[in-house]
């Protein structure tokens, strides 16, 4: 299938510079999240650990802990990202490029399936006058990366991407192919589609309709989304992802299953349970209980995940 090419910059968009009170909030989670996560450790492990069991290592109640700057730093352990050569797929209009390029990588290709021409100049303009790392941003399928080559990067880097990749298995391949010998493929990913809000949009609206996406037929379904009024393509709409057929559909062990096939080493993994599930399961059992005879309340209870794998 060809590729779209047309610009999909929104028409609003313009460089923001970060302000003062989210450069307060880096601070505050940087020294404030790991002394709750640690007292909250003990009473997650015990009321969720078997999800363990599926291949998860560290379990998160809400999304504290799991923001970019904590994320990029877990990966900086592992593979020192200086000087480094990345490859971010699904970079979209780039509002997260700079949370790489703080740690001076050598080099960052940019990938998207989407053509987002304007935004990619802007930033490109904006980030070639505070920082020395080359930029490239390309337009591809991240199943055929023909342009990239063999064994060529050092860290292969994603965020809310996966839960869009229709032929997952294809892509892992792909991503496979570029990574160099001790290259490490990170991914942070979600909301998965079995869980609460999984199709982007479902319960955006009102809180009951979060799992429409699994309760209600093609029509009533079609139906609902037309209740959000008229669509134009936007990466914040889910009905952008739905319309493109962009979910891979897959449940948590899928994923870790289709990553080991290919021979990658787990190096951390986790998982995240939206606390809107719970709240969901404690007002609407009968439909909570319904949902889990269909699906496995594992698959509704893991909202997101992040992976970091080594290739041998």
């Amino acid at each position: 299938m060809a590729l779209d090419t047309n610009d999909k910059t929104p028409k609003e968009f313009r460089i923001i510079n970060e302000s003062f009170i989210e450069k307060f909030k880096k601070i505050l989670r940087r020294y404030l999240y790991p002394i709750y996560l640690s007292t909250m450790k003990g009473f997650i492990n015990k009321k969720f650990g078997h999800l363990k069991k599926i291949g998860v290592g560290e379990i998160f109640l809400g999304y504290r802990g799991t923001d970019y700057e904590a994320l990029r730093k877990r990966v900086n352990r592992i593979k020192t990202i200086k000087h480094s050569t990345i490859l971010i797929i699904g970079v979209g209009t780039g509002r997260d490029l700079e949370s790489w390029l703080q740690y001076e990588p050598k080099k960052i290709i940019a990938v998207d399936y989407f053509n987002y021409t304007r935004a990619w100049k802007l930033r490109k303009e904006y980030f070639n006058k505070k920082y020395k790392t080359e930029i490239i941003f390309l337009q591809a399928d991240i199943t055929d990366l023909k342009k990239i080559e063999n064994k060529s990067i050092d860290i292969v880097g994603s965020d809310a991407v996966f839960e869009h990749v229709k032929r997952f298995d294809e892509a892992i391949e792909e991503l496979t192919r570029v990574l160099k010998k001790n290259g490490i493929l990170y991914a942070n990913f979600g909301p998965l589609w079995h869980s609460w809000g999984g199709d982007h949009i479902s319960g955006t609206d009102n809180f009951i309709n979060a799992y429409n996406h699994l309760r209600l037929n093609k029509k009533n379904y079609s139906d609902y989304l037309e209740t959000f009024g008229e669509y134009s393509f936007h990466e914040q709409d889910g009905r952008t992802w739905i319309k493109n057929d962009m979910f891979s559909y897959l449940k948590p062990k899928e994923y870790l299953d289709i990553i080991e096939k290919n021979g990658l080493i787990r190096k951390y993994t986790s998982c995240v349970i939206d606390k809107r599930t719970l709240k969901y399961q404690n007002l609407h059992p009968n439909t909570y209980n319904e949902l889990v005879s269909k699906f496995g309340e594992n698959n509704l209870l893991i909202t997101g995940m992040t992976i970091i794998y080594a290739n041998q």
